[in-house]
């Protein structure tokens, strides 16, 4: 009884995340940002070498997507072994073991069946839906989550190209980009592990480009307080006081640079 109300407490925990995670505008679940970060931490101990940054991202959002389903599918066999019944081999009818029950968890979550074993009883075959109709909405959230990810990294890029065309100084940078980094910087309030992403080419990485257009010599003082405006919408930078807001953000472009020492 006690490995079933720690599963639940886990589906719950996990459930949240992935929901806030996927469907909350401007909110992170309690478990992919420390994933994200630990995750990114480690790619940084990584030899400098240019596939570092081509897989930087991509391993990031795998990491996030993994640790949804390997936990969810412990908390459904803490559930399942709530019972040392509820799991049944359907050829001997013999009762399963942690580990069979695990395996018999991922196959219902993989939307594929029970396997080579079935639920014992009503109540356990109302439990073995419950956890089909959990690995269908995380796999489809996932997939949603992956692909708006990706599609905010490719904004970013283009936007990055644009401010090469309408660099800080001219009338197109306030007119053309600041709206278009607007847009963007609502896409990274919702999905903020875009920013993970990196690339081979310096002037294509989010983070420190923008620190490098706010430090641009040529940006006007207005310009630069409507920018300001625009990047104190980021995350972790909301709620930063203006008198330490140059210090804070560039910290924070640097908390996403795979060498700060390079930055």
């Amino acid at each position: 009884m006690i490995s079933a109300i720690l599963g639940i407490c886990l589906l719950l925990l996990v459930t949240t995340d992935v929901v806030m995670s996927t469907l909350g505008v401007g909110a992170n679940g309690p478990l992919a940002p420390r994933v994200a970060r630990g995750t990114f931490c480690l790619i940084c101990y990584l030899p400098k070498q240019n596939w570092v940054h081509r897989v930087c991202g991509p391993l990031v959002v795998v990491s996030i997507g993994a640790a949804w389903i390997i936990l969810m599918c412990l908390s459904w066999t803490l559930i399942l072994s709530g019972q040392v019944g509820s799991v049944v081999s359907q050829s001997s009818g013999a009762p399963a073991g942690l580990l069979e029950k695990a395996i018999y968890a991922g196959h219902l979550l993989s939307t594929l069946g029970g396997g080579t074993y079935e639920s014992s009883g009503a109540l356990w075959g109302v439990v073995a839906t419950l956890i089909g109709v959990s690995g269908m909405v995380v796999l489809t959230l996932s997939v949603s989550f992956v692909y708006s990810t990706t599609q905010a990294v490719s904004t970013g890029r283009a936007i990055l190209a644009l401010s090469d065309v309408h660099p800080p100084g001219t009338a197109q940078f306030s007119q053309i980009l600041l709206p278009q980094l607007a847009t963007l910087v609502a896409q990274i309030k919702a999905i903020p592990y875009a920013l993970y992403f990196s690339t081979v080419r310096e002037e294509r990485r989010l983070p420190q480009k923008l620190a490098q257009l706010r430090a641009h010599p040529k940006m006007s003082a207005q310009d630069r307080r409507n920018l300001d405006i625009l990047l104190r919408e980021l995350p972790g930078l909301e709620h930063v006081p203006q008198d330490q807001f140059d210090e804070t953000f560039a910290h924070w472009a640097k908390g996403y640079t795979l060498r700060p020492e390079e930055g």
